[in-house]
């Protein structure tokens, strides 16, 4: 497979152009991208592609193309890490770097191609941020995408975690105690760039092109007045909403109860029980789409997982294994 390549260096001095008005989405915010019927973002990492009934997932293998209606991987790839975002046949996907670096590397995988890549795109960050696959003991590098024409804005924040308290003289010298502070206080940086799908040529964003929706929504009024229940949720793609009630006490697992209705004609498609009051979902035909966090039950250890709920007839369908961007080890006293 030939693809093309293209590197950009981003300069702290260039790096402050882009810096304001940026805002990096949170794990539980959700984006959509264009008119109805475009791709949907269940969280970062979790691209959903309406079009063609499938979602473009972390799982521990890499990238796998996932069938709503079946739960059936349709192919894994492992060139890439996180999918970004989906336009087309194409898909931006963040690639997980084999060492420490500040180099952000980036894929356009073709889904036609059980997702080979056709493009390649680098970009040298600052020097003191770490690029990773979300969380780690050290910090958290969080990458979005939005698409613009033939462009993807990628978006990219680094919040480093601090391990240790104030810099003693008597560990770094006296000299060099400024310096050390000053780089302590860097923790926190983020900024835009420009990737062009079909050349790979990276450029620096402008920040206004980038929408604020760190804001994200989930918990809505009461639009559907014909259920009464304390809370309802609209759906990621803004097309369903959810009435989710708790109907039982701490010994029952499953002690919610989702109803779900179709937004624009509040027509009722079905209901199911789950232990989660509620989680970032949409909804395909018949099928629910959610995740779920690592759990133990009855002494059993259940992995993070996407699945698919048949709302006909209450039960799951299919589940698979995910990967998140929560780090979840211990840190250091």
């Amino acid at each position: 497979m030939r693809f093309r390549s293209q590197r950009l260096f981003v300069s702290p001095g260039h790096l402050a152009i882009v810096l304001t008005g940026l805002a990096m989405l949170s794990i539980c915010s959700a984006i959509t991208m264009g008119q109805s019927g475009a791709t949907t973002e269940l969280r970062p990492g979790i691209v959903i592609d309406p079009a063609n009934n499938v979602a473009y997932t972390m799982t521990p293998e890499g990238v796998a193309a996932i069938d709503l209606a079946s739960g059936a991987k349709r192919w894994t790839s492992s060139a890439a890490a996180k999918p970004l975002a989906i336009t087309g046949n194409r898909l931006i996907a963040q690639v997980e770097p084999k060492t420490r670096t500040n180099r952000l590397e980036l894929a356009v995988l073709d889904t036609r191609e059980r997702g080979a890549v056709a493009v390649r795109s680098t970009a040298e960050l600052p020097s003191f941020v770490q690029v990773t696959i979300g969380e780690t003991i050290e910090g958290k590098f969080e990458t979005e995408a939005n698409l613009v024409a033939n462009n993807a804005i990628v978006t990219w924040r680094f919040d480093r975690q601090p391990l240790r308290g104030i810099v003693e003289e008597a560990e770094v010298g006296a000299t060099n105690v400024a310096e050390a502070q000053r780089a302590g206080a860097q923790r926190s940086v983020q900024g835009a760039l420009q990737i062009n799908l079909t050349t790979g040529a990276v450029s620096l964003a402008d920040a206004n092109l980038v929408a604020d929706v760190s804001k994200r929504r989930w918990v809505v009024g009461n639009e559907n007045a014909a259920v009464v229940a304390p809370t309802q949720y609209e759906s990621a793609d803004e097309r369903h909403i959810v009435s989710s009630e708790r109907i039982a006490d701490d010994k029952t697992w499953a002690k919610y109860r989702w109803t779900v209705f179709e937004r624009a004609t509040n027509r009722r498609i079905g209901e199911f029980q789950t232990h989660l009051a509620f989680s970032p979902f949409v909804v395909r035909d018949t099928t629910l789409i959610y995740e779920t966090t690592p759990y133990i039950r009855s002494g059993k250890a259940e992995p993070a997982k996407l699945r698919g709920v048949n709302l006909a007839t209450g039960q799951e369908t299919w589940g698979v294994e995910v990967r998140e961007l929560v780090y979840r080890g211990p840190f250091p006293p």
